[in-house]
């Protein structure tokens, strides 16, 4: 009788194995719903990624927002997957979207809309119901860039952000490679309402010939902002400025700003900025050379620091990219992440620079406040109150991989108050609104003697 009741166990547990298998596609599904409090905080298995090199310059993506109004997390994973979770790690609801990486999120101010965006073969932006996870509507960045399989030129929608009535501006973008190396780049503004109606496109009739990384858009100066970031430019480009102004109920372009570069570099970069202040008077942009400008609303050159300095080193440039800025209430702020060298930024520079994965703030009329440095890229920077909640992943010079978790920082004083170390790079972070409870996604890597550390988790820590 025991060895029958032992043998309708296995059969049971192998059938329930299976079942969860298809519902969640993990071949260990039970540690989806797990979740585990040692005193660090709590983490909940996101699924099997592949585990990237640790030193590959793209990298596993994680996306996570704080829902204040259900203390809860929304959190979008590399397998195309959404979630909600509640502060204690328990799943709330969860959607498959599609079979592409989820790229960007941004909520609705009344926090009933999550709008989504992912790169696959249609590049689709999703609007999907923040109470139940069902898509209200979508929209295909393949129908305004193109899609080309053979060449895996997919679009994304790479970038998203919403005005007061939660009308949404997004970047499609795609981009494809010659056989000589050189890049093709497809780029297209777009802007929706709230519930899927189209507003305008831009450029209407035509591509702009440039990565378009980033968008920011203002109610108090009526605006959205386009950067872009080609590291080439060619003669017969178009769109080769650096900023491009439009205006957000028209979409008609107002103006765009040329920033001259600094030497050695032959253009201007921006990649995670620009992003206006509150009150849309101020524009803060980090390029990638290393500078850090405050701009007025017409995209004017106030003041310009250099947070990183391009270096010759044995015969290679090597500088400390510069990629975010943000003007709020305590100043304006800049990061800097890894040392690179600039001729192929996938070679090892043969020293670090000393203005790496740094956090820079100065004052509205361009003084210096003060410097905080981290121990590997701030990968993501959110705010709550006077606080900045950073995620911080892979330093690919000094492998510290110490380095790895959730920093808080107090914006007033530069001090850190607080740090969550995970094994894997963390590569996204999001606060509650008062400050009490962060939560962040770690990914896999690689390591060059081939050992895998961390694991794909959302880990949810009470300060």
């Amino acid at each position: 009788m025991s060895k029958v009741k032992g043998t309708i166990a296995i059969v049971i547990l192998i059938i329930s194995w299976f079942a969860m298998l298809w519902l969640t596609g993990s071949r260990t599904p039970w540690q989806i719903f797990s979740t585990t409090d040692k005193g660090e905080g709590i983490s909940v298995y996101l699924g099997d990624i592949p585990s990237e090199n640790y030193d590959r310059m793209g990298f596993t993506k994680g996306l996570v927002e704080y829902i204040a109004s259900e203390n809860s997390w929304l959190v979008g994973t590399d397998r195309g997957e959404l979630f909600l979770f509640d502060n204690d790690g328990k799943q709330v609801w969860k959607r498959s979207l599609g079979i592409g990486k989820l790229v960007s999120l941004c909520v609705s101010h009344d926090e009933k809309i999550a709008f989504v965006g992912e790169q696959s073969p249609a590049g689709n932006l999703y609007a999907v119901d923040l109470y139940g996870g069902d898509i209200l509507w979508k929209f295909a960045a393949e129908t305004v860039v193109g899609v080309e399989p053979a060449k895996r030129s997919y679009p994304s929608i790479v970038h998203i952000c919403v005005d007061k009535e939660d009308n949404v501006y997004a970047n499609a973008y795609r981009f494809v490679t010659a056989k000589d190396g050189s890049r093709g780049y497809n780029g297209k503004a777009v802007a929706f309402t709230k519930k899927g109606e189209s507003l305008w496109q831009f450029p209407h009739n035509e591509n702009i010939d440039s990565w378009i990384n980033w968008c920011d858009v203002n109610d108090n100066n009526g605006k959205v902002v386009l950067s872009t970031s080609a590291y080439e430019i060619r003669p017969d480009m178009k769109y080769r400025d650096t900023m491009y102004f439009i205006d957000k109920v028209t979409g008609r372009l107002l103006n765009s700003v040329d920033v001259p570069p600094v030497p050695p570099f032959e253009n201007t970069v921006m990649r995670g900025s620009p992003n206006f202040s509150a009150d849309g008077a101020f524009l803060a942009a980090a390029c990638s050379d290393g500078r850090g400008l405050l701009f007025d609303s017409n995209g004017k050159i106030l003041w310009q620091r250099e947070l990183s300095k391009p270096t010759q080193v044995d015969e290679a440039w090597i500088n400390a990219s510069g990629r975010d800025g943000f003007a709020v209430k305590e100043g304006v702020i800049f990061t800097t992440i890894n040392t690179f060298n600039r001729e192929n930024w996938q070679l090892p520079t043969p020293v670090e620079h000393p203005s790496n994965n740094s956090f820079y703030v100065f004052n509205y009329d361009g003084t210096f406040k003060y410097k905080y440095k981290a121990l590997g890229t701030m990968e993501q920077i959110v705010f709550a109150g006077d606080l900045a909640a950073c995620a911080v992943g892979r330093n690919v010079r000094t492998h510290n991989y110490a380095a790895h978790g959730a920093v808080i920082i107090d914006l007033q004083s530069g001090k850190e108050l607080s740090f969550f170390h995970t094994e894997g790079p963390l590569q996204a972070v999001a606060i509650s609104n008062d400050g009490t409870s962060l939560a962040g996604i770690e990914a896999p890597a690689v390591t060059p003697e081939g050992k895998i550390i961390g694991a794909y988790k959302l880990h949810i820590w009470q300060r």
